[in-house]
């Protein structure tokens, strides 16, 4: 029987919650809306210590490669602020690390048994993607060549997570399909933002590809919480 007080602390627990969740997105969305990059340098770090709080007050486990995860795409975030195209290359090096462990954490997650239809479902996020940095003529080649490493590693991520949600969906894969296609509409508006409209001033991808990247954010912790509470039961 739940006792008064055990509710009262259940009570705070969810507001807790619901205050960090809160905060997470107010700071995406001072992110978004701000053009000042020293508010951004500031927001950024700070969004995601609230939200490694909030991993930390929501989950059991508290495993360190969500940390590390989170500290490589931040870094990257932060490289690519300038939005200048010599910063391009060091910001998908910290990208490419990133993509790393955020496909080993995945694959750890859901425990994949066949490595079959994952590899099969990647083929078509590869050939659009390799078709579509097969078009620009203004990309370093240094940057080129960690780019089409970026691309194989959003394509494995991508076709583990669509044979995950066709083969085997359960509650868990709700959020891991969100995040799934909230990061390939994010890899897209960057790819289009940095390659074919970096000459152009225009100001309204760079918005989007901020407010998908706190998408991002979330929907990945919460596909890692449900996931841990899913296998510990």
């Amino acid at each position: 029987m739940i006792t008064y007080k055990k509710m009262r602390f259940l009570t705070k627990e969810a507001n807790l919650e619901k205050s960090l969740i809160t905060l997470f997105f107010l700071m995406g969305l001072i992110d978004v809306v701000s053009e000042d990059s020293y508010i951004q340098y500031t927001i950024k770090p700070l969004q995601i210590i609230v939200l490694f709080a909030l991993y930390s007050y929501s989950s059991i486990r508290k495993n360190p490669l969500f940390f590390i995860n989170m500290i490589f795409l931040l870094i990257g975030r932060m490289l690519f602020v300038p939005n200048e195209k010599h910063m391009l290359f060091y910001a998908l090096i910290a990208v490419f690390f990133h993509r790393i462990i955020e496909i080993y954490y995945v694959v750890k997650l859901i425990k994949i048994k066949d490595y079959i239809p994952p590899v099969l479902a990647s083929v078509p996020f590869l050939i659009y993607f390799l078709y579509l940095v097969s078009i620009p003529d203004s990309i370093l080649i240094r940057s080129y060549l960690i780019l089409i490493v970026q691309i194989v590693l959003i394509s494995v991520l991508s076709g583990i997570i669509l044979s995950q949600y066709l083969l085997s969906f359960n509650k868990k894969d709700i959020w891991l399909f969100v995040y799934g296609i909230m990061s390939l509409m994010q890899t897209f508006v960057i790819f289009i933002e940095k390659f074919y409209l970096s000459d152009f001033k225009i100001t309204s991808l760079r918005p989007m590809a901020l407010f998908l990247n706190t998408i991002v954010c979330f929907s990945f912790y919460k596909f890692v919480i449900t996931t841990e509470r899913l296998n510990d039961d």
